[in-house]
């Protein structure tokens, strides 16, 4: 069956109604998401207008074009999706995947986010695009229904477990495609210290408390940590007043941070964050790995990282620029992704159509 551009129209009236400011339903969600200190205000609003602003009729079909998908399934085949909690609304990418392709979207919701994309598939339900009761926050409670796909985004180490889960329930069979995303953070290469990319770097950094795939937790510079140490953190300081941190420090930091200065590396403990100059990589979560080097060091990452590693992003002199196996992102878009964006460098859209979707 030929794409029609009813098709993505439809799809995209039903999101813009549901983003609506006069939504009552996105409102409690929003509001019960707040009360329970699952996010902050602050994080929601921004995934909120980040969407508004990739969701549209033109970006979809730019999404569909440049996947080279010109057809939709004609079968009606059941696409589980399993979605992450470090992000509010994380999941909405592969859920407008599984409709552009005509799918039977079922998801497994998360315990940390479970309000917000409740409410979206309800307004979907009422839309036609989603059938009701097809999800839930826990695998036991859904409906019994053989899928045949899984979309997986999560950490390498509940992959493998969440599958077994996932077919010991009879959810998905031993031989069910499955996509699985695990990339854990980003990397960012910075040469200039402009008022602009003081902020955009901040905000790749510290938005939704460095918990995305997205986020920067490396950054590759030719100065050391020290040179910028004293002007960075001013933007930062303003970014927290604005966005207060949300999230609880691991009690390894302040461990790190005593070795760090028995051992006399270069860092700046910034409360809720650690910043170090190191050139080994922790991966762990609130440590932001400051590196001295230039782009020879930047690919020596990506191939140390691999697949931990989700994207690269500079700023204009290296856009669109390739650096191993990836290619250089705006440092801008680091926290407002096109909805065409590649979880793991994989187009889910391509995946799907591969797989019979």
């Amino acid at each position: 069956m030929a794409f029609s551009e009813r098709h993505i129209e439809n799809i995209v009236r039903a999101l813009t109604t549901w983003f609506d400011k006069e939504n009552r339903e996105l409102s409690r969600a929003i509001e019960q998401t707040v009360d329970e200190n699952l996010f902050s205000l602050e994080d929601i609003k921004h995934q909120i207008l980040s969407l508004k602003h990739t969701i549209s009729k033109e970006t979809l079909k730019k999404w569909v074009a440049d996947s080279h998908v010109e057809t939709i399934s004609r079968e009606d085949k059941n696409v589980l999706c399993l979605h992450a909690g470090n992000v509010p609304l994380v999941g909405i990418q592969d859920l407008i995947a599984v409709l552009l392709r005509n799918g039977t979207y079922i998801g497994k919701l998360s315990r940390k986010d479970p309000y917000l994309m409740a409410s979206l598939l309800r307004h979907l339900a009422g839309h036609g695009l989603v059938e009701e009761d097809l999800w839930s926050v826990t695998p036991e409670s859904l409906k019994p229904v053989r899928a045949d796909a899984l979309l997986f985004a999560g950490s390498e180490q509940s992959a493998g477990p969440v599958k077994e889960k996932l077919t010991q329930l009879g959810l998905i069979g031993e031989d069910t495609p499955s996509l699985m995303r695990t990339a854990g953070f980003s990397m960012a290469y910075i040469e200039d210290e402009s008022s602009e990319t003081y902020q955009d770097l901040t905000e790749a950094i510290f938005r939704y408390g460095g918990a995305g795939c997205r986020s920067v937790a490396i950054v590759v510079s030719p100065f050391p940590l020290r040179k910028v140490q004293c002007g960075f953190t001013d933007y930062i300081e303003s970014f927290w007043l604005a966005n207060p941190p949300h999230h609880k420090v691991s009690e390894s930091v302040p461990y790190r941070f005593a070795l760090n200065k028995a051992l006399g590396i270069d860092q700046a403990w910034l409360d809720h964050f650690l910043m170090e100059e190191s050139g080994e990589i922790s991966g762990e979560k609130h440590i932001v790995h400051w590196i001295q080097g230039d782009l020879d060091r930047v690919e020596e990452i990506i191939r140390k990282m691999g697949s931990r590693l989700q994207s690269v992003y500079s700023t204009a002199d290296y856009i669109g620029r390739r650096v191993g196996e990836r290619i250089i992102e705006p440092l801008s878009l680091a926290q407002m992704p096109p909805i065409w964006w590649k979880p793991d460098n994989l187009n889910t859209l391509v995946w799907l159509q591969d797989h019979g979707i």
